[in-house]
């Protein structure tokens, strides 16, 4: 009995080791799937980061609120989407995230590309087994050429429901608090303030991933 004991132990020890080498095996090759998608689509680079290296903060959500012209006219934007306390309660759900760098972007209408990009990434991680995947987007949502949202003077989360793209658009990272400065650097980026409107610009967006 006991020696059966012994090997009983032995052997789910065995097959847990096994299983978690396969499932890292896995990851690894949805994570480079993703990357390569992403780089062949147009971004400038990609890289899995850990949850902690997302930094959400309150000022941020202000400088929706007031400074940003878009406030109010996107349904991805404030007051539409949640406050940043509970971006951080979402993000303790999550281990990791795939950070993605657009470089070199002169027009901001090149976000359209980009949104649907990252509609794209999240789908096929979802596909691939990465169930709670979800992305965020870059700034003010491009989908349309003009947002219902801009009409509405008393806005309710419910208004969402007559959002066109609802299936695909995604919260800016900054409407829900996200730091993109200090993300990108906990990252390994450099991001620098553009100084001037007409110069080109760098964006991140980011997908959640598991």
């Amino acid at each position: 009995m006991f020696l059966y004991l012994l090997v009983s132990i032995q052997f789910n020890k065995l097959y847990k080791h096994e299983f978690y080498l396969y499932y890292g095996d896995k990851l690894k090759e949805i994570y480079n799937k993703l990357i390569e998608m992403a780089i062949s689509k147009g971004a400038a680079s990609a890289k899995v980061i850990p949850i902690e290296d997302i930094s959400v903060n309150d000022w941020v959500r202000q400088k929706c609120e007031f400074g940003c012209t878009q406030y109010g006219k996107k349904y991805t934007c404030p007051p539409y989407v949640q406050p940043p306390d509970e971006t951080r309660k979402r993000l303790k759900e999550y281990k990791n995230a795939l950070i993605i760098k657009f470089g070199d972007i002169k027009d901001r209408m090149e976000w359209r590309g980009i949104q649907q990009l990252m509609a794209e990434l999240e789908r096929e991680a979802f596909l691939s087994g990465l169930y709670k995947a979800f992305a965020y987007g870059a700034g003010t949502c491009k989908l349309c050429d003009e947002c219902t949202a801009d009409l509405i003077q008393t806005p309710t989360i419910f208004d969402k429901r007559k959002c066109v793209y609802r299936r695909i658009a995604r919260p800016s990272m900054e409407g829900v608090g996200i730091d993109v400065y200090q993300t990108a650097k906990n990252a390994g980026y450099d991001l620098k303030v553009v100084t001037n409107e007409g110069m080109c610009f760098t964006s991140f967006c980011l997908l959640l991933l598991e």
